[in-house]
C-alpha cells in the first residue's frame, strides 16, 4: 500500500497507481490505510539559518505488513541533510540513510523488500517534490521517520526574517487525538527581535532565558489549521562561512548587493503564457491575477498575446489592454481548463512576436512530464509561480538564460512582483577570487537585497570578488574574505555549495548526470540522480555494494568487502547461455507437427489449483514431434479480432452520450471527482478514440503523467496506450524516463526497442533489444533476453538495413511464424498469465508449453512485467481463442488492479507481418477475460 502526502491532503493510492514493492504469498486481502499517529517539528533557528527535525509517526492498522509512501514539497533553498527509520525490532539502533545513485536506490529497495527485510528510500520525485518509501509497516506497530533538512532565511523587502515550521506538513491529516507539534529554540537571535504567531502561547509557551528563547505549540491533524509562522529581525552586513567538511575546506556567504534601481522601459509588447496543464488547478491564481492586475495598470496601455500551452500550445489569441483594463483577456483565462501534461516545448510565442523591449510572462509551476523540446525565448522572460509544488530550478534557469527573472508568488507580495517587474535592480556580473574555485551563485538576482553564493575553498587565505551591475548601468565590484573555521562543522557549507552547483547544472540535465550524480553522492544531497537509502542487515550492505553509514559497521564493511569485478559491455557467460536456449528454440522451429486432431484429452484452464510456478516443463527440442524441417514460404490467411474492453465505470456514460460538440465539457464536469484516477483518464481518452476526436483524446491520455511523473508502473501504462492509438514518438519520452528510473529492469530496454521499431527508428531499436538479450539479469525475468533475441532478428530481416555487427553471428537468425501473441504488464511482482487455445480445444499455457500442433509458451513469469509469448509457426485453420489470467499480486498497495498489453501479430518476421495491440486491466484474482481471436482460413479460402 501506498499513502501518499500531497499538497494540502493525504490521498490514497489512487486507482492504476501500483509500486514495485512486494513480500512472498499470501495475496494481500482488502486493507485501510495506513495512519499518521503524529508529528513533531523541532526547528533550531540562527540569525540566517535553520536547521529542523521533523519526526512522523506511521501506524498500520491492518493485520498485514504495508508500505507507506510520504510525498511532501520542500522549499527551494531547503536541504535534505539525512534521514533515519526507526527499526522494525525494538532495541535495535535507528536506520541511517546513506547517498546511492537513484537508480539503484530502487533496485536495492525492493529487492530487500521481497526478502522482508527492513529498508526506507528517499528520493527526489520532481521538482521540489520529496518522496520517501518506508517497509515494513508491521500490523499494529508505530514506526518513526525523522527528516533533517537545512535552509538558510532570506529577509522580505521590511528586513524580517519569516519562517514557518509547520508548513511543509500543515496539510497532512491524521486521526482523531493526533497532533502536529512544533518545540524548537533560538540561536544568537535578540529576543526583542522576534515575533511568534499567537497559536504558540494559546497551546504552548514561549520563554526567554539567558539570550535563548524556547518555544512550543501545536494543533489537531484532523482538522483544517493554519500555519504557525515565526518572524525575526534579520540582522545586516555580510554572512560568511567558511568550514570544513570530509577534509575539505567549502564557503557560503550570504551578502548585501547596493546600487541603483530605475524604472524598466515600458514593453512594445507582452506575451503571456498560460501553463493550463492538469497540475495548474492547484496554483494559487488569486496571487497570480493580483500581480497581473497590478502590472497591467503599471503599464496602462499595451498589446498582450496569449498562449494557453499543455501537452501543445492552443492558437495564439491577441488582446488590447487600455488603461490598464484587462478584464477581457482576464475572462479568457478564468475560462481556461486546467487538463493535460505539460510540455515545456509549448511555452513559446508566435514566430515574429518581439521588439526591442517586448517581454514573455510565463505563469507555470515548472513541472515538465511532456515531449522532449525545451522553450526558447527570444526577448526578456519573467517567469510566475504560486504553487507550493514547483520545479523552481527550471523556471530560474529559463528566465535567467534571458536575464529576466523568477518570480516566486508564494513568498513575494504583490508590491514585491511588480517591483521586480517594473525596475531594473543591481545584478550579479560574474564571481571570482583568490584562493577559492568553482563559485556559484544561487541566482543572478539579489533575493532580498542580498545575494547568496557558495564555493571550494583551496588556501588558507580566500576571498571572494563580486562584480555588479546597477540599473543604471553602472559597474562596481567588491571583495569579501572568508573566514576558515579550523575544525569539522556540521557540512552546511559544503551542502550548500553542492546544492546550488547541481542547481546550475540542471539547466542541461542530460549532459550534466555524471557531474550531478557524483555531487549527489558525495555530499549527500538528494537530487534527480540520487537517493537516501536506509538498510539494516549487513548482508545488504554487502550484497549491494552499499556503504555504511556507521563508523563501525564501515570497518565490518571493508574487511569482507569482495572486489567488484568489471562489467564487460557483454556477458560472454550470458551469450553462451543464450546461444543454448536459441538453438533449442531453432530446433523446436525447424520441426514439422501434425495438424490433425490430437488424441489425448485438453488441460483445463480453470479447473484445480495452479501449478507450482517453478514447476518444470519439458524442453522444445525434446517434446516436439518428429518430422523434418520446413519453412513457411506464405504465411497463413488469418484475421485478427479483438474483443472490445468495456469498463462499467459510472462516469463513462455521461462522456460517451453527450454530443460530439460538448464531450468535453462532460468530461470536465466529471474530471475534478476524478482527478488523482489513471482510470478514468484512460477510459475517458478511450471515449474521444472510438469518436475520431483524437487531438482531444491524447490531451486527456496525457494526465497520466501529470499523476506521476517518477512512477514507472503508471509511465509503462501510458505508453502503452500511446502505442496502441499509433503514437509511437510520443510513447518514447515516457519510457526514455522508465529506463532512466529501472535501468535494471530489461522491460524498460525492451519497450524502448519495440517503441522505437514503432516509430521507424531502426537501429535505436536493433541496440536496444540486444542490450536485453546481451545482458544477465535478474532470474526474475525469465528468457525475456530470448523474446527480444527474436524481436530483433525479425525487425532486421524486415528492415534489412540494420547494422548487426554487435550481434554474435550464431543468434543472428530470422525464425518467422504464422502468429504470435506476447503479454506484458505493468506491475512488479504480479502474476499473470497467457493461455491460447488451438482448433483441437488445446491450452498452451504454463502447464502445457508446447501444444500437439506445435504451439510454443515460453517459460512463466510469476513476477516481473512479463513479458510471457506464443507462438505457433504453421497455424492449423480454425479458431485460436486468446486469453489473459491475473493470479493476483504480492505488492503492499490497496489497490488490486493491473494493466496489461497483449500485441498479436500475424506472419511475424514475414514481409507480410501485421500486428494489432490492445491495453486493458485485470482486477479480480483468478479474472480470466478473452481478449481476442485468431481466425485462421483453410487454403482454398485464401487462394
Amino acid at each position: 500500500m501506498r499513502l501518499w502526502f500531497a499538497g494540502a491532503l493525504v490521498v490514497l493510492m489512487a486507482l492504476w497507481q501500483p509500486v514495485a514493492a512486494q513480500t512472498q504469498p499470501p495475496i494481500l486481502p482488502e486493507s485501510s490505510p495506513v495512519g499518521v499517529c503524529g508529528i513533531w517539528i523541532k526547528p533550531r533557528l540562527y540569525a540566517r539559518m535553520v536547521v529542523t527535525e521533523t519526526e512522523i509517526c506511521l501506524e498500520n492498522s491492518n493485520s498485514n505488513p504495508l508500505e507507506g509512501e510520504l510525498r511532501f514539497p520542500l522549499r527551494e533553498n531547503q536541504t535534505v541533510t539525512g534521514f533515519t527509520l526507526s527499526p522494525a525490532a525494538p532495541g535495535s539502533p535507528a536506520l541511517r540513510a546513506v547517498p546511492v545513485p537513484k537508480a539503484k536506490g530502487t533496485k536495492v529497495f525492493e529487492a530487500i523488500e521481497r526478502a522482508n527485510a527492513d529498508p526506507a528510500l528517499m528520493e527526489r520525485a520532481e521538482g521540489n517534490i520529496y518522496s520517501l518509501r518506508v517497509y515494513p509497516l508491521l500490523p499494529k506497530v508505530k514506526r518513526i521517520v525523522t527528516i533533517e533538512t537545512t535552509e538558510p532565511i532570506i529577509a522580505d523587502a521590511k528586513g524580517m526574517n519569516n519562517f514557518d515550521p509547520a508548513a511543509t506538513f500543515a496539510g497532512i491529516r491524521g486521526a482523531k487525538d493526533t497532533v502536529l507539534s512544533v518545540e524548537g529554540e533560538t540561536v544568537g537571535i535578540p529576543t526583542g527581535a522576534m515575533r511568534f504567531d499567537p497559536n504558540y502561547k494559546r497551546t504552548g509557551f514561549v520563554r526567554h532565558s539567558a539570550g535563548v528563547t524556547t518555544f512550543s505549540g501545536f494543533f489537531p491533524l484532523n482538522k483544517p489549521r493554519a500555519g504557525m509562522p515565526i518572524a525575526w529581525t534579520a540582522p545586516g552586513g555580510d554572512t560568511v562561512i567558511g568550514s570544513w567538511f570530509e577534509g575539505k575546506p567549502y564557503l557560503y556567504a550570504d551578502i548585501p548587493v547596493s546600487g541603483a534601481t530605475v524604472p524598466r522601459p515600458k514593453p512594445d509588447a507582452v506575451a503571456l503564457v498560460w501553463d493550463a496543464s492538469g497540475s495548474g488547478a492547484t496554483r494559487d491564481y488569486s496571487r497570480e491575477f493580483a500581480v497581473l492586475d497590478a502590472y497591467f495598470r503599471k503599464l496602462g496601455r499595451t498589446e498582450v498575446t496569449l498562449v494557453v500551452a499543455r501537452d501543445q500550445a492552443e492558437a495564439p489569441r491577441r488582446f488590447t489592454i487600455a488603461n490598464g483594463d484587462w478584464s477581457e483577456l482576464r475572462k479568457a483565462v478564468e475560462a481556461v481548463p486546467y487538463d493535460g501534461a505539460t510540455n515545456p516545448a509549448a511555452w513559446t510565442v508566435p514566430e515574429g512576436f518581439g521588439g526591442g523591449n517586448a517581454v514573455v510572462l510565463l505563469v507555470s509551476d515548472g513541472l515538465a512530464n511532456w515531449g522532449r523540446g525545451a522553450p526558447k525565448f527570444p526577448v526578456t522572460l519573467f517567469a510566475l509561480n504560486a504553487s507550493a509544488q514547483a520545479d523552481a530550478g527550471r523556471l530560474r534557469h529559463l528566465a535567467e538564460a534571458t536575464n529576466g527573472q523568477y518570480l516566486d508568488l508564494t513568498v513575494l507580495s504583490t508590491g514585491q512582483a511588480l517591483a521586480d517587474l517594473t525596475t531594473v535592480r543591481p545584478r550579479l556580473v560574474s564571481l571570482s577570487g583568490d584562493g577559492v574555485d568553482d563559485l556559484v551563485s544561487a541566482s543572478i538576482h539579489p533575493e532580498g537585497g542580498r545575494l547568496v553564493l557558495a564555493g571550494r575553498v583551496t588556501q588558507p587565505k580566500a576571498s571572494v570578488t563580486v562584480k555588479t551591475v546597477d540599473g543604471a548601468g553602472k559597474y562596481s565590484q567588491r571583495r569579501v574574505s572568508v573566514p576558515l573555521e579550523e575544525i569539522e562543522s556540521d557540512g552546511f557549507a559544503a551542502k550548500r555549495w553542492a546544492g546550488l552547483r547541481i542547481a546550475s547544472l540542471q539547466g542541461d540535465a542530460n549532459q550534466n548526470r555524471a557531474e550531478i550524480l557524483r555531487l549527489g553522492q558525495e555530499f549527500g544531497v538528494l537530487s534527480d540522480e540520487t537517493s537516501l537509502l536506509a538498510l539494516e542487515r549487513m548482508e545488504d550492505f554487502l550484497r549491494y555494494d552499499v556503504m555504511p553509514p556507521r563508523r563501525d559497521m564501515r570497518r565490518e564493511f571493508m574487511a569482507r568487502r569482495q572486489p567488484t569485478p568489471l562489467d564487460p559491455q557483454v556477458d560472454k557467460a550470458q551469450i553462451e547461455d543464450l546461444v543454448l536456449r536459441f538453438n533449442e528454440l531453432a530446433s523446436w522451429w525447424e520441426r514439422d507437427f501434425p495438424k490433425g486432431e490430437k488424441p489425448m484429452p485438453k488441460p483445463e484452464p480453470e479447473s484445480g489449483a495452479r501449478a507450482t510456478a517453478g514447476a518444470a516443463a519439458p524442453s522444445p527440442k525434446s517434446a516436439v514431434a518428429s518430422g523434418g524441417p520446413s519453412d513457411t514460404a506464405k504465411p497463413a490467411d488469418i484475421e485478427i479480432r479483438l474483443r472490445k474492453w468495456v469498463p462499467d465505470a459510472p462516469y463513462l456514460r455521461s462522456i460517451k452520450d453527450a454530443p460530439a460538440d460538448q464531450r468535453y465539457g462532460a468530461y470536465l464536469a466529471e474530471r475534478p471527482a476524478y482527478a488523482s484516477s489513471t482510470a478514468f483518464f484512460i477510459d475517458a481518452a478511450d471515449i474521444f478514440f472510438e469518436a475520431g476526436q483524437g487531438e482531444i483524446a491524447l490531451q486527456v491520455l496525457s494526465n497520466v503523467a501529470e499523476l506521476g511523473w517518477s512512477n514507472r508502473s503508471l509511465l509503462r501504462i501510458l505508453a502503452y496506450r500511446l502505442l496502441q492509438a499509433g503514437q509511437a514518438d510520443m510513447a518514447l519520452p515516457a519510457l526514455t524516463r522508465v529506463r532512466d528510473l529501472a535501468p535494471d529492469e530489461p522491460q524498460s530496454w525492451r519497450d524502448l526497442g519495440l517503441a522505437n521499431a514503432a516509430a521507424g527508428n531502426v537501429q535505436e531499436a536493433v541496440n536496444f533489444l540486444w542490450q536485453v538479450a546481451s545482458h544477465r539479469w535478474d532470474r526474475r525475468f525469465a528468457d525475456i533476453d530470448l523474446i527480444s533475441l527474436g524481436e530483433l532478428n525479425t525487425l532486421a530481416a524486415r528492415a534489412r538495413t540494420a547494422d548487426l555487427s554487435r550481434v554474435d553471428p550464431r543468434l543472428a537468425r530470422n525464425l518467422p511464424v504464422d502468429m504470435r501473441v506476447v503479454l506484458s504488464w505493468d506491475a512488479d511482482n504480479t502474476d499473470m498469465d497467457l493461455w491460447v487455445k488451438d482448433p483441437n480445444g488445446d491450452w498452451a499455457f504454463f502447464g502445457n508449453r508446447l501444444t500437439y500442433q506445435g504451439g510454443h509458451m515460453s517459460r512463466d513469469f510469476t513476477g516481473g512485467l512479463g513479458p510471457e509469448e506464443f507462438m505457433l509457426k504453421q497455424a492449423k485453420p480454425g479458431s485460436y481463442e486468446v486469453r489473459a489470467k491475473f493470479y493476483g499480486h504480492r505488492q503492499q498497495i490497496l489497490s488490486p488492479y493491473t494493466t496489461v498489453m497483449l500485441k498479436f501479430t500475424t506472419g511475424f518476421g514475414t514481409d507480410q507481418q501485421k500486428e494489432e495491440n490492445v491495453v486493458l486491466r485485470l482486477s479480480g484474482k483468478g479474472e480470466s477475460v478473452l481478449v481476442g481471436t485468431f481466425e485462421v482460413k483453410p487454403p482454398a479460402a485464401s487462394e
